[in-house]
């Protein structure tokens, strides 16, 4: 039965109604990480932004024999009984499960306090406890040199789901465009919700959007409020920038001036900023290739998605018509997918993520080993790929991998069309050159007979016009 389907029954003699039956099919993405889980022995400590994933990852792929989840008001839930327990009888039924050799899940432990890692580190460590936490700051914290809690867990990150994850759960398609864009939509868990059967990577990405005009904000300052920060104008406006594709300190730091959300245009004062965002999980930063610097990009692309429609429609503000989306998403979406696809190909390759930006040119992506470019990345995610597509990709390409820049003007491709006619008009144009007589002789390339390595003492400045 398809997901959603409404099943009913009548008497065909009275016509009444006589039952209702919904059937709701949910979408079940296993995630790679779960086997690194499963291979761990020791305490696991699970991680990351809210809205991940954490919470069902433990929850369905994880063996566990009781789950605790830890309200705001430091009263935990029982999962098996549905009851609510005060902090002192939550120890005591912790401490009794694990002497047994049991494992257990404890979810947004961080909410517990210091009392609840002191008694970590005071008793023995028996059984299996796995911790989740919604916090980057905080989970750090708990397992730093200082804490009580140092080497008595595995640190386990939760991102967003592998977009080759996410291909293997959805239906296979002849279309491997819209099979590749729902991939990168539905890496977002939040979106899972929203897709069904035969639905495009557009319409999912316009529902998504239509419906996140509070979604994203709330999901944003969420999250700040775990990390116990404020979502400030300054924040809102960096998201906003790389959105727009500013995505040096610098140029961040400009668009910030020019909305005057800053004193002054200095990237040294955002700098702490940006290392909040990326603790916190909403953005992250790549190596710049030959560079002291890092490029920051967006870490979901909801969120990015949101940002950039809310600077160019208004979108918090406005409604987003469906013209308007279309060539949003013509647009901006390619912009996600050359992203996500570096990141695969870096998983699996097993090599480092940087970017190559100059004033004039940048490369989609440079695979690094250490310090070598490996792999040099140009992606092109349109209907139709022209030859002076495939001209710009393979220039760049080259120029990433010799570490040689287009930056200097014999590189840039409208100068290098310009080099490659020039030297093909003096190829065809008569030459003159001098013979061992020093006597100027006039004739021209094709068929030239007066020329030869002996003779012409010029033969160096000449090149090769006539060789």
């Amino acid at each position: 039965m398809r997901p959603g389907a409404i099943t009913a029954s009548y008497n065909n003699n009275t016509a009444s109604f006589l039952s209702i039956t919904m059937v709701i099919i949910i979408m079940i993405i296993p995630r790679e990480e779960t086997k690194a889980l499963e291979k761990i022995n020791k305490w696991i400590l699970v991680y990351g932004r809210r809205k991940t994933g954490k919470t069902f990852l433990v929850r369905t792929f994880l063996k566990q024999d009781e789950y605790f989840f830890v309200k705001s008001d430091r009263t935990i839930i029982v999962r098996s009984s549905e009851k609510i327990i005060t902090y002192e009888t939550f120890v005591e039924l912790l401490g009794h499960m694990l002497n047994e050799g049991k494992t257990v899940a404890v979810d947004e432990f961080h909410r517990l306090g210091p009392d609840f890692t002191d008694y970590l580190h005071y008793r023995e460590k028996n059984g299996q406890l796995i911790l989740i936490s919604s916090t980057f700051h905080l989970s750090k914290d708990l397992i730093a040199r200082k804490s009580p809690l140092l080497g008595l867990f595995a640190e386990f990150p939760i991102g967003l789901i592998r977009i080759e994850d996410a291909a293997k759960a959805l239906p296979k398609s002849t279309d491997w465009k819209q099979l590749v864009e729902l991939c990168i939509l539905m890496s977002e868990p939040i979106l899972i919700d929203y897709f069904k059967s035969g639905m495009s990577s557009g319409e999912l990405c316009l529902v998504s959007l239509s419906t996140s005009k509070f979604l994203v904000p709330a999901l944003v300052g969420e999250t700040f409020n775990e990390e116990e920060r404020v979502l400030t104008n300054v924040y809102a406006g960096i998201l906003q920038a790389i959105a727009s594709g500013k995505r040096i300190s610098t140029e961040i730091s400009s668009f910030l001036f020019s909305r005057k959300l800053i004193p002054k245009d200095n990237p040294g004062g955002i700098q702490p900023y940006l290392q909040n965002l990326v603790e916190i999980g909403l953005i992250r930063r790549i190596p710049v290739l030959n560079r002291k610097t890092y490029a920051y990009e967006h870490v979901s692309p909801l969120i990015e998605m949101f940002y950039y429609a809310d600077e160019k429609y208004n979108l918090g503000e406005t409604e987003l018509n469906k013209s308007h989306f279309t060539a949003l998403f013509e647009s901006f979406f390619p912009k996600i997918v050359e992203r996500c696809i570096r990141s695969f190909l870096a998983r699996k390759l097993g090599l480092l993520e940087a970017v190559a930006v100059e004033k004039d040119y940048d490369i989609d992506g440079c695979l690094m080993k250490f310090k070598r470019c490996e792999v040099a990345l140009e992606v092109k995610w349109k209907k139709e790929i022209s030859k002076e597509d495939v001209l710009r990709a393979r220039l760049g390409a080259i120029a990433s991998s010799i570490g040689f820049f287009p930056c200097q003007p014999h590189y840039q491709y409208d100068q290098w069309r310009h080099d490659q006619q020039r030297e093909q008009d003096n190829k065809d144009r008569a030459h003159e050159i001098y013979c061992h007589e020093y006597s100027p002789v006039k004739h021209s390339v094709k068929g030239c007979k007066q020329y030869s390595r002996n003779s012409c003492k010029q033969r160096r400045e000449i090149g090769p016009f006539c060789q």
